[in-house]
């Protein structure tokens, strides 16, 4: 599991244990372990099933030394939990090179290692889930977030092929799309573009009228929030790990359902008109 330390990653390691999983909780500072040490003890497990590793998921070596200790130990993972995740906001035209690959490195190729890495073992056992959280934003693309849509595309397009390749051997690939959930992404692990330099002076004005008018639906997306109980999107990765033949895609929350069923019932240019509009206001 990637990416415990808090959020979905916290609250997913607690309902594993609570179906008897045995959970390597991953993050990147195990001083941040506390939140999760504290949930495992108010639910009564303790840390007795879970053995907390340090995991940068954009470090080789890190992903390597983790890897090797977890088949040294118990020859395989039933179960690998692709929750680590940043979010960088902010206009294409204002993003540097750096920044769009640094959102991939997190986002796409570090869980594209660390997949490929472990996914040999399920195959020669034959079983095995791989859980990717994915996002809503992996399907419908939203203005001024460019950079953390394509990493998401690319995640559900390479874990839908993935999934292909390996459900003959018993192994499954399944994405979960969350929609808004007040979780770190929307906190800690936000990150802001360092300059606008690079957008001209007539994009600048259209993007701070456009960002005028997200914040003023501010507050439409905290009551979505308000709404949103994180341990719905944990239950989802519960029930996967568990299912004999998980699906493919599982949205979680009530915008994130209307969302992919806009994709089947909406026609491009609705969606795209609806968008417009914040750039007309």
């Amino acid at each position: 599991m990637t990416g415990s330390s808090s959020g979905f990653g916290l609250r997913t390691c607690v309902a594993l244990c609570a179906r008897g999983f045995k959970v390597y909780a991953s993050m990147r500072d195990l001083e941040r372990a506390g939140p999760l040490r504290a949930a495992l003890k108010a639910s009564g497990f303790g840390s007795s099933r879970v053995t907390f590793v340090a995991l940068d998921v954009t470090d080789p070596a890190q992903r390597e030394a983790v890897v090797e200790r977890i088949l040294a130990t118990d020859g395989a993972v039933d179960v690998l939990v692709n929750n680590a995740g940043q979010m960088f906001t902010g206009f294409a035209e204002e993003q540097t090179q750096a920044e769009l690959r640094a959102q991939f490195e997190t986002n796409f190729f570090g869980v594209v290692a660390l997949t490929l890495a472990l996914v040999p073992a399920m195959r020669e056992r034959r079983h095995g889930r791989v859980i990717n959280v994915s996002s809503i934003a992996g399907r419908n693309a939203i203005p001024a977030h460019s950079a953390y849509c394509a990493s998401k595309f690319a995640l559900e397009g390479w874990s839908e092929s993935l999934r292909y390749e390996l459900i003959a051997y018993n192994v499954f690939v399944s994405l979960v799309e969350p929609g808004m959930f007040p979780t770190q992404i929307f906190g800690r692990n936000q990150v802001q573009p360092a300059s606008a330099a690079g957008s001209s002076q007539g994009a600048r004005s259209i993007h701070a009228r456009v960002r005028t008018a997200l914040e003023q639906d501010t507050r439409f997306m905290q009551t979505i929030m308000s709404f949103a109980d994180p341990d719905q999107v944990a239950r989802v990765i519960g029930k996967i790990a568990l299912a004999p033949r998980p699906r493919l895609r599982y949205p979680v929350g009530v915008d994130a359902w209307l969302g992919s069923l806009t994709l089947g019932t909406v026609t491009q240019a609705w969606w795209e008109a609806r968008i417009t509009q914040l750039f007309q206001r």
